[in-house]
Order: C-alpha cells, then structure tokens, then sequence
C-alpha cells in the first residue's frame, strides 16, 4: 500500500487552498481529502466507478470534496493554488506525463504541483517537474517514497496533446484509423483479444451493436462494416475519456447513426435494443466487471441476439455464462477465447 500520508506530512505545510487531487485509489484521495482541513478540494478522476466509489467514501467519513470526472484534467478551471498528484508506481507513463502536463494549465501563477513518489529514488518525476515547470524542489529520499513541486510561472504554456493513431482492419474491409490517448485500454495499438473478438462475431446488415467497455471505440467502427450504413453502433464505457475518444473516433470514420454512452454500472443502455453485444472487459477485481457484464448484458439483448465477450480466463468465465445464458459456445483465436450465447427468439 501506498504510504502517502506518511509522505505528505514532510509537505502538508506547502498546501494552499484550492486543492485538486488528480486521479489515485478511492481510498487514497479519501485519505488525502481527511489530512487536509480545507474547504475547497477537487478530486479528479477519469472513470465513473471510481468516482463513484470516492464520493461514497467522502460522504462516509463526513468529509467535503468536489469529485470531477472528466476526459481532461485541463477541463478543471485554472483556478487551483495546489496540485496533489500521489503517482502510482505501475502506473501507465504516458498518463502520468499527460496528467502532470495538464496540471499545468489549471494552476494559478505562483501555485504549486507537488507530485508524491512510491520510488525512494525517482529519477522520472523530477525530470519531468523540470521540463515543465522548468525548477524541481524534493525532500531529502525516504525508503516508502519522494516528494517533489514546483512552482507554476506566469508565462502561459502551450497545451500538448498525447496521443497515438494507429490503424486496424478486419480481412475484407479497407483499414481505419484510429486516435488513441493514455488513461484508455489499448493505447497505441489495435489489442489482439479486441481482434478476435471483432473477426469471431457473426453480424449482419441493419443490427444495433453495443461495444462494452469500448474503449477508443475501435470494436464497434470495425463492427459497422459488417452492420452497415442501417446498423446502429453504441459505445459504452466507464472511463470517460474513453468516451471522448469513441465520439472522435466514430464521426472521424464516418459512422452517423451511433451514440456514447459514459456508465459504470450499464444503466442508461436500452433494454432488449441491441443485436449483438461485443464485450472485452479488464481483467481484474477477480472478475467483477466481466460478471456484471454477463449479467446485465442479457436483458439488453433483442430476441435472438447474442452475447460476445472475450478472455483469457475461459475457466472463470464459463461457469458466468452457463448460469445466465445456458448454452455457451467458445472459441480459441488469436491466444484468446470468445465465448458466445444467445437469447431465445421470440
């Protein structure tokens, strides 16, 4: 467990009002919001569970904190006089480059981004407070981490963009293209279990398709070849910067008739309105996400529709589908499996 409080007490002093912490655990953030008596903290978070869980925990421990979710941290006013960012050791690099540039343009001149490090010898967050803040104070090295800020100058910064496009294709349709940002699933490259999952899925002209857990949003644009200019494509997804990027992704290859949908739980996607539901969920939580969509993906079914999801944990996941589809049919492509089942037609 990451010991950030015991961090933050060598720098809690340097804390000025208003406070955002970016992203980290429910947890975490709560924990922070709780170390820190001051009336106006915004916790920032990318996915909606997330937040959800954050603002369940603040109310619980009869705390007050703002909880943004939104695709970019940039998207918060520039009004803060504190940045808090407790970086996760095995976290993503790209995205904690991208969130402490971001951090960047909603200081107020002469505030503070304070960074705090699992590595008690952190050679890359210094490096980066430099290039961007252009100085990097730290704390004397502890075994459980660092600590490091700088101070925001009055010159403006350009806003830097990461991201990555790469392209993918099913066998008889023309390559697409596709923008990628960190914080997303499969940045920078077409995932191979999202592959199998697209080229082992039987659709026709005109069906309604979800893309579960959608991502950049690449299942379903590769979906819509094979659905067509009557099919109707929806993307779902708890992150919602991934939604950001489904909505890009879609207009930019011309698909017309779709809609985005940001859920955590898959409230708000129509009941009994999809043909076909194409699933690739995390693998993690002991399988909770891909539970829930197995579950809830039923009831969203037409008659006769059928249920995609792919893994690489087919011995978990099978029993999920007998208990609520029976019949299950499995697929071994690309190292993954697909397993399928359908609901009765009418």
């Amino acid at each position: 467990m990451f010991d950030v409080l015991t961090l933050f007490q060598d720098v809690r002093a340097r804390v000025e009002s208003p406070v955002a912490v970016i992203l980290g655990s429910p947890r975490l953030a709560t924990d922070l919001v709780a170390d820190l008596p001051l009336a106006d903290i915004t916790c920032f978070q990318l996915d909606l569970y997330q937040a959800h869980k954050l603002r369940n925990d603040i109310a619980d421990g009869g705390l007050t904190a703002e909880v943004a979710v939104l695709p970019d941290l940039w998207d918060l006013p520039a009004k803060f006089r504190t940045v808090l960012f407790p970086v996760p050791k095995h976290g993503e690099r790209e995205l904690k480059l991208d969130m402490m540039e971001q951090a960047f343009h909603i200081l107020e001149p002469g505030g503070q981004f304070i960074s705090l490090s699992e590595y008690p010898k952190d050679t890359f967050l210094p490096r980066m407070h430099k290039k961007i803040f252009g100085k990097c104070s730290e704390m004397p090295a502890r075994k459980i981490g660092g600590i490091f800020w700088s101070i925001r100058k009055p010159e403006e910064q350009d806003r830097r963009r990461h991201e990555v496009t790469f392209r993918a294709k099913t066998a008889e349709h023309p390559s697409r293209s596709f923008v990628s940002r960190p914080g997303v699933f499969s940045y920078g490259c077409f995932d191979d279990g999202a592959r199998a999952l697209v080229e082992c899925s039987r659709l026709d002209p005109g069906e309604s398709v979800l893309d579960l857990g959608c991502g950049t949003g690449a299942v379903g644009i590769l979906a819509s070849d094979y659905v067509g200019p009557t099919g109707r494509i929806t993307f779902a997804d708890s992150n919602v910067r991934a939604i950001a990027m489904a909505k890009l992704n879609a207009a930019a290859n011309g698909l017309i008739d779709f809609e985005a949908v940001a859920t955590w739980d898959m409230s708000g996607l129509k009941e009994a309105g999809y043909d076909a539901i194409l699933a690739n969920p995390p693998y993690f939580a002991q399988s909770s996400i891909a539970q829930m969509f197995i579950q809830k993906s039923k009831s969203l079914l037409k008659p006769g529709g059928t249920f995609y999801i792919v893994t690489k944990m087919p011995r978990e996941i099978s029993p999920m589908m007998i208990d609520i589809f029976g019949d299950v049919y499995a697929q071994e492509h690309r190292g993954y499996t697909v397993m399928q089942a359908s609901v009765a037609s009418e």
